[in-house]
């Protein structure tokens, strides 16, 4: 009988089936196989059961002993896989035939016990019972038992070595030089500078031309200056402290958070690697990454030929709930990029903290498992088992384009920062630390006992780094280096831009015969889809609009736009929670043939895979995050995300304060995002109304963003459209409509997007300014609202309204040349929301500036609220009614 260790079993017993058929059937040396063996199997007994069972338990459970922490020398022991070797002692001594490393072969009981026992519970572990697909289970016991069997080659230990050495004499260097500063250092983790310089030298022969690597604070320095040849010299220079910025417009990072691009050459041929800088906060950075990643790989069908590897510490891949949804999103067609690795770097700490006060799992990756996602565990210290976990991940990547995770369990020799002291919490763990000899002086042993003509080589490259490193740090003094942006060329093309430059009009009116054509292009639903009839009428009356020019809502405002970009070249991703139907039913960017469940994009007829419309997970922090990461590859492709209600960017704040509106400053990241924020209050609670418009103008200085507050589906298209045709780039927050969606006045004209037109930052009436004794200054939705009361309480010619359309940067100038219209009239502030909300508390400073105070009884808001609504809509009428009514009575 044959038992197989690998996935290869049906295959070899339809040979034996057929040699006994047929001996000429099969290969001759598979014949000559056969024949040999079959004295020995005539002799063996039945076993298979007891035998199966405990391949199938070992399998399973083999990580539950095998050799993972370098600071025990205990062999752990599970009482499951005791039984099942104890139940085979009896027949240790028969025979039985397995497939063992792809080829059968005839072992006693015994050493098939010993062999799988050093396979699954060595210094590497394998879990993927949890996976449900039998073929993937299958090929990951065959390919880890074939590789866990090879005998390492000489130039296998020489790279893992050169790894250690290197890492080992940068650390030390560092150490020595700057002894009073915080570097992260690698110090108890050079095994994941190995798994780094493993998977970067293999990709090119796999076909992997890019590569981005969302890291950590830990080892990055060294990662940085071993793995991706940043100069020493630099490096040196920024640990200084000395001051690279370039005033208030470029502030720069502590040096363990900056990037860096590079191309590297591997197996096969080179790769351009982008890491990206990154933020204190834990795992902000992955999303990020993950989008970068997948929008790099855009042109791949299966978007293999860029990858995104990501580096993680224990402590945060288990406390972090990003965690969950960052691998979530790896599984998900609208945001795969084709398989993530996941580095985890077990400190088996996290600062003081340890495993059993961090995390209720065994393992920190234990959350990867819900996902489905297989993960290696490794013994750190064991460069051999590091790179054989390395070569595994990829291949599994390649092979699946799926996810996996590597636990690398280490330590922190020096604890969480070369100046804390650990011995304070965790003296027991850093007293084994303390006995334990250097990474370095460990494998540099055992290698050379192995190889002992490796130690000429090996000495030559400590020589060379140690060398350079000495020479660069002399001149560190004097360097002066340019911050090379990370992002692609293509960047370098765009101009920057400041408050002023933001304020300059960019034409984006499309001559209307040519919007017409486009919009009619895709707005048509053939004849043979089987449609929703409510569906089917939408599409219907926006031919209707586009025909006549009149009556453009704000759903058709976006989809011109988005029609338009397309049409000139561009590309349009947008994704949100119910994104392709719209949360109010107001998009419809999908259509869906109820007969063949086809899912159709009207939008993409001119130009296939130009636009990508995606419901996403419910998750904001990792979805805003992935986005933000795809927007950062190509400034000609505009990249939206929309949050549910406006609210919910809660939820995603830290990517706003980390990256969105700070990365050009910190970093020199541009980025043209938009964020879609419906918002308005309508009595629909607190948690349906706002935006915070408040919070994001708070974090607005020196033109890093845009916040518009359009009240026209005219101003939304050009705003759209301005993302794409300016000379500059720059994340922009539209306070985007909801009741306006269907508002019978908030519509525009064809003509108000035609050619010679752009967005409006500021739309203001006059009348005859002799008449007018009130000038009412407001955004967004409030205006219809107002317009309408001042019509019914026959106040047209005294009151004037005038539309603050962008918040930041205000256009004051334009302000207050259209209030010097009326020099005789009193000028008043009206909003919806508290006062201690929405525009006001920014645009007041703004205007103060520019000598404009109004006094608090010039401003009609809402008191001061901790809430940003209230849940009634009785309660909510009846204050709007009261403030229009104040604002508008003079």
């Amino acid at each position: 009988m044959t038992i197989s260790i690998g996935g290869d079993n049906a295959y070899y017993l339809n040979l034996y089936t057929r040699y006994l058929q047929d001996r000429t059937s099969v290969p001759a040396d598979w014949s000559a196989y056969f024949a040999e063996m079959e004295p020995a199997r005539a002799q063996m007994p039945t076993m298979g059961a007891q035998v199966e069972s405990y391949l199938a338990t070992v399998r399973r459970f083999g990580h539950l002993e095998a050799r993972l922490d370098p600071l025990s020398d205990a062999v752990p022991q599970d009482r499951q896989l005791a039984r099942v070797r104890e139940a085979l002692a009896e027949i240790a001594g028969q025979k039985t035939e397995i497939v063992l490393g792809g080829k059968p072969c005839v072992l006693t009981v015994g050493e098939v016990v010993s062999r799988f026992r050093d396979i699954y519970s060595g210094p590497v572990a394998l879990e993927v019972a949890h996976l449900d697909d039998e073929d993937e289970r299958d090929w990951w016991h065959t390919a880890f038992e074939a590789t866990m069997l090879e005998e390492p080659s000489e130039d296998i230990f020489a790279d893992a070595l050169e790894s250690v050495v290197l890492a080992d004499e940068f650390e030390s260097f560092m150490r020595v030089k700057f002894p009073t500063k915080k570097r992260f250092g690698s110090e108890g983790a050079e095994g994941a500078l190995v798994f780094v310089r493993q998977i970067l030298q293999s990709c090119p022969a796999v076909g992997i031309g890019h590569m981005v690597v969302g890291g950590m604070h830990r080892g990055r320095l060294a990662l940085l200056a071993v793995a991706l040849g940043k100069s020493p010299a630099t490096l040196a220079a920024e640990l200084m402290g000395r001051d690279l910025s370039e005033g208030a417009e470029f502030t720069g990072d502590v040096p363990y958070h900056l990037g860096y691009r590079a191309r590297l050459d591997g197996d096969g041929g080179a790769m351009d690697l982008m890491l990206l800088p990154h933020p204190s906060h834990l795992l902000v950075v992955a999303p990020v990454a993950l989008g970068l990643a997948r929008a790099t790989g855009g042109d791949c069908a299966d978007r293999s030929s860029a990858m995104c590897l990501l580096m993680h510490t224990d402590a945060a891949f288990s406390g972090q709930g990003l965690a969950a949804e960052i691998l979530q999103l790896g599984g998900l067609a609208g945001y795969t990029s084709g398989g993530a690795v996941h580095l985890v770097v077990n400190n088996q700490i996290g600062f003081t903290t340890l495993p059993s006060e961090g995390r209720s799992s065994r393992y920190c990756t234990d959350g990867g498992k819900a996902a489905g996602i297989p993960v290696l565990h490794v013994n750190g210290d064991d460069p051999i088992a590091v790179m054989r976990a390395a070569r595994l991940a990829l291949e599994w990547r390649q092979r699946f384009g799926k996810d996996v995770l590597v636990d690398l369990v280490c330590y922190r020799r020096y604890g969480h920062n070369e100046l804390d002291e650990p011995r304070f919490t965790q003296p027991g763990m850093w007293g084994r630390i303390d006995l334990l000899p250097s990474l370095r002086d460990q494998f540099h042993k055992l290698a050379l006992t192995r190889f002992p003509a490796l130690k000429p080589r090996i000495e030559a490259v400590s020589e060379t780094f140690r060398a350079r490193l000495r020479a660069e740090f002399e001149t560190a003094d004097a360097v002066a280096p340019n911050y090379e942006p990370v992002q692609p060329p293509v960047w370098a093309t765009l101009r920057s831009a400041g408050e002023g430059d933001l304020l300059e009009p960019v034409p984006t009116g499309v001559p209307v015969e040519h919007l017409r054509k486009v919009g009619l292009a895709t707005a048509a639903i053939p004849e043979t889809w089987t449609v929703n009839s409510k569906v089917r009428r939408f599409y219907e009356q926006r031919q209707e609009t586009l025909t006549t020019g009149q009556g453009v809502t704000f759903a058709t405002a976006e989809a011109l736009a988005f029609a338009t970009l397309i049409d000139e070249g561009a590309r349009v991703r947008l994704s949100g929670q119910d994104a392709v139907r719209g949360t109010f039913t107001q998009r419809h960017m999908a259509v869906h043939d109820s007969q063949t469940g086809q899912i159709n994009l009207p939008l993409d007829v001119s130009r296939r895979g130009a636009f990508e419309i995606i419901n996403s997970p419910l998750s904001e922090y990792a979805v805003l995050g992935y986005e933000y990461g795809h927007s950062l590859h190509d400034p000609n492709q505009l990249t939206l995300w929309e949050a549910q209600f406006g609210d919910f960017l809660n939820g995603a704040q830290v990517v706003v304060d980390q990256y969105i509106s700070s990365a050009e400053a910190k970093w020199h990241l541009r980025s043209g995002l938009v964020v879609l924020l419906p918002h308005g209050l309508e009595g629909q609670g607190p948690d349906h109304s706002s935006a915070r418009i408040e919070r994001l103008a708070q974090l607005c200085a020196g033109g890093n963003m845009l916040i518009a507050n359009p009240s026209t589906p005219a101003n939304l298209f050009h705003l759209l459209r301005r993302q794409i045709r300016a000379e500059w780039r720059k994340p922009l927050f539209v306070i985007a409509p909801k009741s306006l969606l269907r508002a019978k006045a908030a519509v525009s004209t064809l003509d108000e997007m035609g050619q010679g037109t752009a967005f409006r930052p500021v739309i203001a009436e006059y009348g005859d300014p002799a008449q007018v004794r009130r000038v009412v200054l407001c955004s967004g939705k409030i205006f219809h609202a107002a317009e309408q009361a001042r019509r019914e309480m026959g106040q047209g010619k005294s009151i004037a309204l005038m539309r603050i359309e962008q918040i930041y940067p205000l256009p004051v100038d334009e302000i207050m040349t259209a209030l010097a219209h009326f020099r005789d009239s009193e000028v008043v502030w009206l909003q919806e929301e508290a006062q201690n909300q929405g525009p006001w508390p920014y645009v007041s400073v703004a205007l103060a500036e520019a000598g404009l105070s109004l006094p608090s009884k010039a401003v009609f808001a809402r008191p001061a609220l901790p809430v940003t609504a209230g849940g009634s809509v009785e309660r909510h009428e009846r204050e709007q009614a009261e403030l229009l009514a104040a604002a508008l009575t003079v």
